[in-house]
């Protein structure tokens, strides 16, 4: 048995006069299908003399069990309070399977307890009705060789937490942004490995080589450039007692800026010179 305890504290307002507690109580529906849900209701009416926070509602439903509850409330109305417990229950159990004929419950009763103001007991019995269970599907329906089921044939509408159009938009968005990621992550990647074949191939030279490459490349640069490329290419041949150096060490340092024909014709030289 699913017992059930409700307790409520509630504060003290208008009472009704009469006896100490008088309590009714209602199923709905009265008559439900095996599977139904039921609200359950006791309502007592509060006399003067009682404290209706002090009321607690004590019992159980039988072969139902409790789906919700139990919910409490107190309601003041021209001089009367009345509290309501309230249950939602269902019956699901074997004990509920209706025949051919309805299967009557009958439910054990509902005990209410409080206590006076003086701090005297007060208890009152609320006696449930009966409660009648009918089948779902009736016995002409099941021994049918086509039972009458319902269909849903029509489909409900599509519901979104996003409309598709503004989701599409978005993930267009973000694969073009990861699009735009993954060109520039590309071409990093692409400089830094020709960055790193240069620095192999600077490394294979000899200083002089490698002096030679870099006044070449002076010659598409700027005057500063071509007179540090000049002044590199002079000390590496002055270092090695060539006289080649010198006619590179004075135009990298003479007055007037050095040119692209002036720079291209000492490496000209040199590399002529080199070769004989």
């Amino acid at each position: 048995m699913a017992a059930v305890i409700a307790a409520v504290a509630l504060a003290t307002a208008g009472l009704v006069s009469g006896g100490p507690l008088t309590a009714s109580a209602s199923l709905e529906p009265p008559t439900p299908r095996f599977g139904d849900r039921i609200v359950a209701t006791a309502t007592v009416a509060v006399a003067d003399d009682a404290d209706p926070g002090s009321l607690r509602a004590v019992g159980g439903f039988g072969p139902l069990e409790i789906v919700s509850g139990p919910a409490a409330e107190r309601r003041d109305r021209g001089g009367e309070t009345r509290v309501t417990f309230r249950w939602v229950l269902v019956c699901l159990s074997e004990d509920c399977v209706p025949g051919s004929a309805p299967r009557r419950i009958a439910l054990p009763p509902l005990r209410v307890t409080g206590e006076r103001r003086d701090g005297g007991p007060l208890r009152a019995v609320v006696r449930w009705p009966k409660l009648e269970l009918v089948g779902r599907v009736t016995t002409a329906e099941a021994g049918a060789a086509s039972p009458p089921l319902r269909r849903e044939t029509t489909l409900p509408p599509a519901t979104y937490r996003v409309a598709p159009g503004k989701a599409a938009l978005a993930l267009d968005a973000l694969a073009a942004g990861l699009l735009a990621a993954a060109t520039v992550l590309g071409l990093r990647g692409l400089v830094r490995r020709r960055r790193r074949r240069a620095e192999q191939r600077l490394a294979q030279l000899d200083p002089l080589e490698r002096a030679v490459l870099y006044a070449r490349e002076s010659e598409r640069r700027g005057p500063a450039d071509r007179r540090r490329a000049l002044g590199l290419l002079g000390r590496v041949l002055g270092g090695s007692g060539s006289t080649l150096g010198e006619p590179a060490s004075r135009l990298a340092w003479s007055p007037p800026e050095p040119s692209v024909a002036e720079v291209e014709a000492v490496v000209d030289d040199l590399e002529r010179g080199t070769a004989s």
